[in-house]
């Protein structure tokens, strides 16, 4: 009877420690092979702006990594909330006269700063989104392929952001200088039809001058457009 007893005991101890052997069992090779998967096909997409969110089966595949990857998503969703205000931004200095110009000059003002806060914002994130992958310890297999994600995902990103705002600020400014120098000169500059009328003709060419300065500026404020509009659409999306 005794004997019977122990037996049972130490069956019973047995699948004990088969539970616990299986409740211990080291699950993160596989996750991180999981994980250097998923970065990998992102990687292979044409641009990685939306990064795009993780499947149901994504997450579950690669376990605690996934802190790893919203340090990602978490700056796109950042940089598309400062990028948003600046649609607005866009519209206002789509300009096509002097009269415009004069026009929008409150808003353009306006327009300056709200550049300043989305700039602001965006290094904000990145800072953030920095001292959150300065914390990561990540394996030597994994470290490489993840640094390459993050560089397009929120490095390259976050200084095209910030280098477009610079431009559209540019624009804003020279604007708004040209704006006041109608005001100093109101009584040799008057608008017709929408035609600016410059009565001496050395104002004429120092007015000139600015709306040349301005229009060189074109290309550079259609690459900030283009950028701006693919931040504002970072925002978490299915990958």
């Amino acid at each position: 009877m005794r004997m019977g007893w122990v037996r049972a005991w130490v069956a019973g101890m047995a699948a004990v420690s088969m539970l616990l052997l299986a409740a211990c069992v080291n699950k993160e090779p596989q996750e991180r092979a999981a994980f250097i998967q998923v970065l990998q096909v992102r990687m292979n997409n044409v641009t990685l702006v939306p990064i795009g969110l993780l499947s149901k089966q994504e997450k579950d595949a690669i376990g605690d990594y996934d802190d790893a990857y919203e340090v990602m998503t978490d700056f796109q969703d950042a940089m598309a909330k400062a990028a948003a205000p600046l649609r607005e931004v866009l519209s206002v200095e789509t300009i096509r006269s002097v009269s415009e110009i004069v026009e929008r000059k409150a808003s353009l003002q306006a327009a300056r700063k709200t550049l300043a806060d989305s700039a602001a914002q965006v290094q904000a994130a990145r800072s953030k989104a920095d001292k959150a992958r300065a914390a990561l310890t990540l394996p030597a297999d994994l470290a490489p392929v993840y640094d390459g994600v993050y560089d397009e995902a929120v490095t390259a990103p976050a200084a095209d952001m910030m280098e477009a705002a610079a431009r559209m600020d540019s624009v804003a400014r020279d604007a708004l200088g040209i704006a006041d120098f109608v005001a100093a000169n109101g009584a040799e500059v008057t608008f017709e039809d929408e035609q600016t009328k410059v009565a001496k003709p050395t104002l004429q060419q120092e007015l000139n001058l600015r709306l040349q300065a301005l229009n060189a500026q074109s290309d550079g404020l259609e690459a900030a457009r283009a950028t701006l509009l693919q931040a504002a659409s970072a925002g978490s999306k299915a990958p």
